[in-house]
């Protein structure tokens, strides 16, 4: 099974997990079912047409060779690793930049934090993070073919947990951002704190906020979410 299949079938699962046993209840959204699907198979069709593309083109010359000292498990975790790094501060950008914000403004519209919403992307958003993710592997870390798989994974993973609407152990946000610290992030009139796939980031620069439990709102208000049409064109709805 290739990573891309691997990613669809841990979704699926923890999709199963979520509607099983919810951490909290979700408000019902007109519309979402057909958005979200919309968009996370863009998400796919990209990262795909990425692995065919840019991920081949950038391959050549690397300011590191960790594909000559590691095994490809191990450089896809360490690509994923400093990328997680990367992420933060290219996420930090796109809430401070006007410009930036209006792209990322697709993903904060979402009301409902599971799942379905850690790929509910604007497209050109996501075609940049794996332009940006391709980068990291191959002109920085010099990491093989191979590792892309594993990256792929490890990123979906972080993805998915963070968004993911079930209740988290308390021990696993000193590392991984859990979901009840990143819906603070999507807090109606917040989108703000807990913006790294791990908390070390957050907390070394302090944009860390902690909670065990959240009830609060996510998304915008009323009626924003569903303008769409117009946030891909990099319309700001909240103003």
């Amino acid at each position: 099974m290739n990573g891309y299949a691997l990613i669809v079938v841990l979704g699926a699962a923890l999709l199963a997990i979520e509607r099983l046993r919810p951490g909290r209840a979700l408000p019902a959204t007109k519309g979402w079912f057909a958005r979200a699907a919309a968009l996370n198979a863009a998400q796919l069709g990209i990262v795909v047409l990425g692995g065919h593309t840019w991920s081949v083109w950038l391959q050549g010359p690397s300011l590191l060779h960790i594909d000559a000292q590691l095994p490809a498990i191990a450089q896809g975790f360490l690509c994923w690793f400093v990328g997680t790094f990367v992420f933060y501060w290219w996420h930090r950008a796109r809430h401070a930049f006007d410009m930036l914000w209006r792209l990322h403004q697709v993903h904060h519209s979402a009301s409902r934090i599971e799942t379905l919403t850690s790929f509910y992307k604007h497209p050109l958003e996501i075609a940049i993070n794996s332009i940006l993710s391709s980068t990291i592997i191959f002109v920085f870390l010099g990491a093989s073919v191979e590792a892309v798989g594993w990256y792929s994974v490890f990123a979906a993973l972080g993805e998915f947990y963070y968004h993911m609407n079930v209740k988290t152990p308390r021990w696993t946000g000193y590392f991984l951002q859990r979901p009840e610290q990143h819906s603070i992030h999507h807090q109606l009139d917040v989108h703000y704190y807990n913006f790294g796939d791990i908390t070390w980031w957050d907390r070394l620069f302090g944009t860390f906020k902690e909670t065990d439990r959240f009830t609060a709102q996510c998304g915008y208000h009323p009626g924003r979410e569903q303008r769409l049409a117009q946030m891909l064109v990099f319309q700001d709805v909240n103003k």
